[in-house]
């Protein structure tokens, strides 16, 4: 057997082959952390999806307006007094509320981004049904407000998050207590006579609702991250939605969006023969990894693989066992290869396999360790032995050299074919 090869000389290493071989050990179970370019993109799609609700939610607030003030001027007339122009400067304020917060969002599409903008709106909300309610009826009914109130926690919980819905509860109390406990009466007449319990009634009912919508929503956007991922590229990272202590339909829907994903992983994603990643899979794959390091510091190496001399086996021994001899290889470099590390058929008789956080020796000891066990297998069908060999190319970055995934695999190539230049049946880097 030839001994591996390294570059003749080793004059001044590139980024690809740094000098430095202190880095950390390659270990088992990575976590997969969401990339800073999908985090972003599902930022900027969230702050788009706000816009357009505030945009949308305009015209449904003007007719909750309308409807409110024609049924109060009503009530308040069967009071034995019109609450007309009153009701009419609520309307007027509120409005102008609306309209303008939704043409300052129009023109600066940022400022949806602005935690403060959903909580001025829902303000605005509870304040205008509370001034209705205070114009149109005795302390006494002011329980109608927290009927209607109660229409805004859940809301707020999924279109905006658990904090507003909290904060809408919230404000609903202090407005009930208000008109019903504190301001002097505009229609005079007795008090609540039970305003703690029905306090208390709407704070459980409140919690109830954002527990529920707050849970739903942190399940939605989950799912939403995970396409997110898929549409980046990485079908192969699955997403753990379908446990939950209280199942319910969206439980079934992910659990079905699994299956789903786990059938296109492995039609699209796999090389049918082998087994292994395809090269779409793999390149989604170290993009993913790359990130990964580069936040981290850490080290990636790729290892390009050619059978040596694998046409004369399909020539000689036919197309069949050649396809045996590549699944017997892959199942190689699988058992060889760590649970964090990837294998991939890159095409024809040439494999590619992706060890994350590994540094420069633990690629070389890696290469080696599978060169040999190639050259002292015996490939083929049971009792007609076929012996092959193969080269190897390794390539090594760390996460803040200034390159890109697919400089580092042309690198891994380009040495995989001075290794077979060489001589073959070695190891190059």
């Amino acid at each position: 057997m030839t001994p591996p090869a390294r570059t003749p000389g080793s004059p001044t290493p590139s980024s690809f082959t740094p000098l430095a071989e202190g880095g950390p050990e390659a270990s088992r179970g990575l976590p997969r952390e969401l990339p800073t370019e999908i985090r972003e993109a599902l930022r900027r799609d969230q702050t788009e999806m706000q816009r357009e609700v505030i945009l949308w939610q305009r015209w449904v607030r003007c007719f909750a307006l309308g409807v409110l003030v024609v049924a109060g001027e009503i009530v308040s007339r069967g009071f034995g007094r019109s609450s007309a122009l009153p009701l009419f400067a609520v309307a007027i304020g509120y409005a102008a509320c609306v309209f303008l917060t939704g043409l300052a969002v129009k023109r600066s599409p940022e400022l949806t981004a602005r935690a403060w903008l959903p909580g001025l709106l829902v303000t605005a909300d509870l304040a205008m049904v509370g001034a209705i309610v205070y114009l149109t009826g005795t302390p006494q009914v002011s329980e109608r407000f927290l009927i209607v109130a109660l229409l805004f926690v859940p809301i707020g919980v999924f279109y905006f998050g658990s904090r507003l819905g909290a904060y809408s509860a919230l404000l609903s109390c202090g407005i009930y207590l208000l008109i019903g406990e504190v301001l002097p009466a505009h229609i005079p007449g007795p008090r609540p006579i039970s305003s703690p319990i029905n306090v208390a009634l709407f704070v459980m009912v409140a919690a109830v609702l954002t527990y529920t919508f707050g849970n739903f929503r942190t399940r939605m956007n989950q799912l939403r991250q995970f396409c997110k991922v898929v549409e980046d590229g990485d079908i192969a990272t699955g997403v753990d939605l379908g446990k939950s202590r209280f199942p319910d339909d969206f439980t079934l829907l992910a659990r079905g969006f699994e299956h789903m994903r786990a059938g296109l992983a492995e039609q699209i994603g796999t090389d049918p023969l082998t087994g292994c990643m395809n090269r779409r899979s793999i390149e989604a794959r170290l993009r993913t990894d790359w990130r990964l390091a580069k936040r981290r510091g850490t080290q990636v190496a790729v290892v390009a693989i050619d059978v040596d001399h694998f046409r004369r086996i399909n020539d000689t021994r036919g197309h069949p066992v050649g396809d045996v001899v590549l699944q017997q290889l892959a199942g190689i470099m699988k058992a060889t290869g760590r649970d964090t590390d990837a294998v991939a058929r890159f095409g024809g008789d040439e494999f590619v396999i992706l060890l994350p956080d590994t540094d420069w020796q633990g690629a070389l000891t890696f290469a080696e360790r599978l060169r040999r066990r190639v050259d002292d297998f015996a490939f083929g069908p049971p009792g007609i032995p076929v012996t092959t060999t193969i080269s190897i190319g390794v390539a090594l970055a760390r996460g803040t050299d200034p390159i890109s995934p697919e400089e580092l695999l042309k690198e891994a190539d380009r040495l995989l074919y001075k290794a077979k230049q060489q001589g073959r049946n070695r190891v190059f880097a």
